[in-house]
């Protein structure tokens, strides 16, 4: 077996189903060049951005959507800014569910396009946060969001497995909310891998950097992490997780995200704004003597051909939204 269920030990309780996208076993592209010029062993890039949504969130919606098959009525809700609603979209069409997804109007128009193209419902939300909420409250669904679901860490527990395979000292990550960067390091612990998790962040989302560092700076115009998860619960005692491990949290300004960039492109790749995020920390750590030896640099975010953006509805009040589920989608309050 191959990808997230060759994990299945790690999982618990293990889903009744387990449906694949063709997620997981992704591949190591290995930088000497880049390694030597940093001072490390070795620089490997982790490529979830291979991934068949091009995310390594395909992983931890594969197994939410898989753990809550079953659940009555079969639809789910998710807030998000495209790459969770478009794994959550495609994770739902395997299982025979349906997902609506709320939306920022500042989404990436083809973003929206991914998710319509797996059977998502895409409603762009004033609020889409509280608006899935309370969707997922009125009508008794299942909320996807990372930092809504008890289960959303757990697909990502494949992911630290698969670094910890590669016998990785230092292993570097994009996590706005935390939610990958818990599962990543209950990944290695079940492995009992040493691996140092760093948990990479930019933009107005920086929690886990805030925590390590009262000083870290946000940067409204970067590209990355524009629209994650500001004040995550439970930020705090995550950032001491991964400090107690070896690793920690840094916050990058817009100008390192495209220093990234271009580092990307001097290998032949054309990943996102996170991925590059993350290979511009690697630098920096390394220059800065906090990470050596071997590291892997986890590279999330495809970049994908232009898509049409779907038609949507467009949705300003609970009202609105409560009509949307009654006369749209057939749904019944509790």
């Amino acid at each position: 077996m191959k990808g997230l269920w060759r994990h299945a030990d790690l999982f618990d309780p293990l889903p009744s189903i387990q449906p694949t996208l063709g997620e997981g076993d992704t591949p190591l592209t290995d930088l000497p060049a880049l390694a030597r010029s940093w001072g490390l062993e070795s620089l490997r890039l982790k490529r979830e951005d291979l991934n068949p949504s091009g995310s390594h969130k395909d992983r931890g919606l594969v197994f939410q959507v898989a753990s809550h098959h079953g659940a009555s009525p079969r639809t789910h809700v998710i807030s998000s800014s495209g790459n969770a609603a478009t794994s959550a979209a495609a994770a739902c069409a395997a299982c025979g569910d349906r997902l609506v997804a709320f939306v920022s109007a500042d989404t990436d128009p083809a973003k929206l396009g991914r998710i319509a193209d797996r059977g998502g419902v895409v409603l762009l939300a004033d609020k889409p946060v509280n608006f899935a909420r309370y969707a997922a409250r009125v009508f008794g669904l299942i909320n996807l969001r990372g930092t809504a679901d008890p289960l959303a860490s757990v697909g990502y527990r494949s992911l630290g497995a698969e670094i910890a395979e590669a016998g990785a000292d230092h292993a570097l990550t994009f996590s706005s909310s935390g939610v990958s960067a818990e599962g990543m390091l209950d990944g290695f612990a079940r492995r009992s891998a040493t691996t140092a998790l760093w948990s990479v962040q930019s933009g107005l989302c920086i929690a886990l950097a805030r925590a390590l560092d009262a000083d870290a700076i946000e940067d409204a115009d970067s590209p990355a992490g524009r629209l994650g998860a500001k004040n995550p619960p439970g930020a705090e005692a995550l950032a001491a997780r991964l400090q107690a491990g070896g690793g920690g949290a840094i916050a990058l300004s817009g100008s390192a995200v495209e220093r990234g960039r271009a580092h990307l492109r001097s290998v032949g790749l054309q990943g996102s704004a996170e991925g590059a995020a993350v290979l511009a920390a690697v630098q920096d750590l390394a220059r800065a003597g906090r990470i050596g030896g071997r590291v892997v640099a986890v590279i999330t975010g495809a970049a994908h051909a232009p898509t049409p953006p779907p038609p949507v509805v467009a949705l300003s009040s609970y009202l609105d939204v409560r009509a949307f589920f009654v006369d749209v989608l057939g749904l019944g309050p509790l």
